[in-house]
């Protein structure tokens, strides 16, 4: 052999030999869905962990103590919230002054004796023993506050317990509450004309505000964002309205609207972007910016006055003589929903989804339809104070230790 010769080896392929396939199997088409949905299951699951932990970092105060309790309450008597047309709800009967008022699709009744909470079947899920000399309440869709004006206490409540009782140093005037749980108390002071108090959903005092005007009403944007503060001020024996404007938390206003020669009543949000400021001779629908958008001159007294649903209700004793009141309704930019004048004294009004309610002389409910613009009236036993609405498009009729269903005949 020669030395410069190497040894090589040959494959010879053999008729029936197996050699292995060294190609790359096809994937099938099932296959590759199989793997695109285990791809995008494995990204959902991701998102929401890294939503869960930023939520829960973010968001604590939902998971508290009282959140998980009236969460737990609300499962188990679900079926009492299920609303109904022909339950009357009887409450204990208190002397002295009382109110009746919509908390949570049920009726709360807040008087002398404290509060009582029902559902719309008629059960009761909070009975309070706080004594009230002028017993007053505000609600939201999370909280009651009920509170003893010119008084210093006061109580914030779910239907079921009382999450919170508080004491200001000086006598409380008026509260607001909003939906995001943030509540205010105007108050007197010792320094200033007035001041507010502005407190979280976790009922602690976040701000404080003196005030060189006399504060007759504040309002919470429904988020807890924003807060408007309206008052009364004179200088140089002219009478003066001051409206407010603050992010919440921040020492300065946004802006400031002075009104010369008319005294404040009210002022609400409409919305998270809009205002209605109620004067004893105008009403104005704001922006943000400040900008007068609607400016209505008023063609008598206010007598009765609510926000509620982006609904402006507006009553004015138009003549006394004859007992006429003229009847406005606005949406949340002081486009006009409704006008015209109706016989009789207005006890006390109520705003639904669509429709108005208003209880005339105690005897009687009118019910106003806003989409079709017509006005239907039902006889009620005589000594009615109150009218609310409910969630399902009728009222309730208050009285002071019951409340009942209003059936309206189409």
């Amino acid at each position: 052999m020669n030395p410069n010769e190497r040894p090589s080896t040959a494959l010879v392929a053999v008729e029936g030999s197996n050699l292995p396939d060294t190609g790359e199997k096809k994937i099938s088409y099932w296959g590759r869905v199989a793997a695109r949905y285990t791809v995008a299951w494995r990204m959902l699951l991701l998102v929401l962990i890294l939503f869960v932990v930023l939520f829960m970092l973010l968001f604590s105060r939902v998971f508290t103590y009282d959140s998980l309790f009236c969460f737990f309450r609300d499962l188990q008597s679900v079926s009492a919230f299920i609303p109904s047309d022909y339950d009357t709800v009887y409450a204990t009967y208190e002397e002295g002054e009382r109110m009746v008022l919509s908390y949570r699709g049920g009726v709360a009744f807040v008087n002398g004796g404290g509060v009582e909470i029902y559902s719309p079947d008629g059960r009761r899920l909070l009975d309070l023993d706080r004594p009230l000399q002028a017993p007053r309440a505000v609600a939201s869709d999370k909280y009651l506050v009920a509170f003893d004006q010119g008084g210093t206490s006061f109580s914030v409540t779910n239907s079921y317990a009382e999450l919170f009782h508080g004491e200001t140093e000086f006598p409380i005037l008026h509260a607001q509450v909003a939906d995001s749980g943030h509540f205010a108390l105007i108050t007197a002071s010792k320094d200033t004309l007035s001041q507010v108090l502005i407190y979280d959903n976790n009922f602690n005092l976040i701000q404080r505000m003196n005030r060189a005007s006399a504060t007759v009403s504040v309002s919470l944007s429904s988020n807890g964002k924003r807060i408007a503060v309206l008052g009364a001020t004179a200088q140089e024996g002219i009478l003066r309205s001051l409206l407010d404007v603050y992010r919440l938390g921040e020492v300065d206003p946004t802006y400031t609207l002075t009104i010369e020669g008319e005294f404040p009543l009210s002022v609400d949000f409409t919305d998270h972007r809009h205002l209605a400021l109620l004067t004893d001779t105008q009403l104005r629908f704001c922006d943000l910016n400040g900008n007068v958008d609607v400016l209505l001159a008023l063609e008598g007294t206010p007598v009765h006055y609510t926000v509620d649903r982006e609904t402006v209700l507006l009553v004015l004793a138009s003549n006394d003589v004859h007992g006429e009141n003229r009847v406005l309704a606005f949406d949340e930019k002081g486009d006009s929903l409704y006008a015209d004048t109706v016989q009789g004294n207005t006890i006390a009004v109520a705003v639904g989804d669509r429709e108005l309610y208003l209880l005339l002389n105690g005897e009687s409910v009118m019910r106003i339809d806003l989409a079709a613009n017509t006005a239907t009236t039902a006889a009620v036993e005589s000594g009615a104070v109150d009218v609310i609405a409910t969630k399902r498009g009728g009222a309730r009729v208050g009285y002071p230790a019951k409340a009942e269903c209003l059936i309206f005949e189409n």
